[in-house]
């Protein structure tokens, strides 16, 4: 598949997402935010949970606190945003009554996964790096999937080489246990499994 024909097929994608009736509920935001990066083959995609405050505001993923403690772990380890794709298993944000952020429901995100399996099929990664739980109990298709067993291992599913580390949260990063084995989990992203 071309670079183009990879960008006409996520954008064939993505206006199915904008789309669907049921993709979006009441409980998420409005503003669609895409994933974001490299379409050449083998790349390395990572995938988050769904879109922040800050990822509305911009219309990309990862741009918020997280964001800024996910380029430290690029740089740590020799690796340039551009060089990957950025993504989320949900598109749009989900949020509470009051407008704060929120995980996304069980349903959520079992109703969000074909497509994000759609959009990784038309990016052929060599390595999908699920940033937290929500997209690893997706992918694995294990809802009782635990992250201190997950961080770090290398799991294939979906027909894909899946790493599962912690999410780059503030919170992760401030607590050091969590922030040390993020680390060190990240330190595999680099290394392409064969």
């Amino acid at each position: 598949m071309t670079r183009r024909d990879k960008e006409r097929s996520l954008h064939a994608l993505y206006d199915a997402i904008r789309r669907d009736a049921f993709y979006r509920n009441e409980n998420m935001g409005d503003v669609f935010v895409p994933g974001d990066g490299s379409l050449e083959d083998g790349v390395i995609v990572l995938i988050g949970e769904a879109p922040g405050r800050d990822e509305e505001r911009e219309g990309k993923p990862f741009v918020g606190a997280a964001g800024r403690n996910l380029n430290a772990l690029l740089r740590e380890n020799g690796l340039a945003r551009d060089d990957l794709f950025i993504t989320n298993l949900l598109k749009y944000r989900p949020r509470t009554p009051t407008g704060a952020n929120r995980s996304p429901s069980a349903a959520e995100c079992r109703y969000a996964l074909p497509f994000l399996e759609r959009e990784l099929d038309t990016l052929r990664p060599g390595l999908a790096v699920c940033l937290g739980l929500s997209p690893a109990k997706a992918l694995l298709n294990d809802p009782h999937l635990k992250m201190g067993q997950a961080n770090g291992a290398l799991f294939r599913g979906a027909g894909l080489n899946i790493l599962v580390t912690y999410h780059p949260s503030p919170f992760n990063f401030m607590v050091p246990e969590k922030s040390s084995a993020l680390r060190r989990a990240f330190r595999q992203v680099a290394v392409r499994p064969e």
